[in-house]
């Protein structure tokens, strides 16, 4: 099993991203996080000021973002962002980074060891990866389980990781985590009460990679 440095709970991802994106060579993956159930990309870029994406770029003008999706990706061009289209497991950008931030997207590839590959070639020989994902152990799940007799499953993911299981697998394919940050942005409520007292019950997590 790896030896992992759990660093405790963040309520913002943010105060873990930011020093690792200013004045650093940035890569963003997923900027669109487009939600296709709620109203088109096009209404949802144009209202929503909060995406992950546009914080960084608060703190990093020139933060290069990357999403499969190339009509959000003009539509965030035109918003004036540096922006390109392409699928994160095979691309090549032809440069590398100090600092690749991958904020919830590894859940949702069919080939998350091949993403990891790619990442690691874009990487500078000193670079971080900062992946964040929903942890399958979340207390929530526990209660979803009991009423419902199964988990509650977001229906485009396609796999889950805990931090132990991603670190192996970032192991496997030229990465090393180094950390783990738990992320808890919401207040705890009455089906989520344990993570209060066992930080893995979190419901998402933060995990910190360097290049071997």
């Amino acid at each position: 099993m790896e030896k992992l440095l759990f660093k405790g709970v963040t309520k913002d991802r943010m105060d873990v991203i930011a020093p690792l994106v200013r004045g650093k060579k940035t890569l963003d993956l997923g900027v669109v996080d487009s939600r296709r159930e709620k109203h088109d990309t096009k209404d949802r870029l144009a209202s929503k000021t909060n995406l992950l994406f546009r914080k960084i770029c608060a703190i990093n003008p020139d933060t290069l973002g990357l999403d499969i999706d190339e009509g959000g990706v003009k539509i965030l061009a035109e918003q004036g962002y540096n922006v390109t289209a392409g699928n994160a497991i095979d691309v090549d950008l032809g440069e590398q980074f100090d600092t690749i931030i991958a904020g919830e997207i590894i859940e949702h590839l069919d080939n998350p060891g091949a993403f990891l590959r790619n990442m690691a070639k874009h990487l500078k020989p000193e670079g971080t990866l900062v992946i964040t994902t929903p942890n399958p152990f979340y207390a929530k799940q526990i209660w979803k389980i009991w009423r419902y007799n199964r988990p509650q499953v977001h229906e485009e993911h396609t796999c889950w990781f805990d931090p132990f299981t991603l670190s192996v697998l970032c192991k496997l394919c030229g990465l090393e985590a180094q950390e783990v940050h738990w992320v808890r942005e919401k207040s705890l409520g009455l089906k989520s009460w344990q993570a209060l007292f066992r930080s893995y019950f979190s419901e998402n997590f933060m995990l910190i990679a360097k290049r071997k």
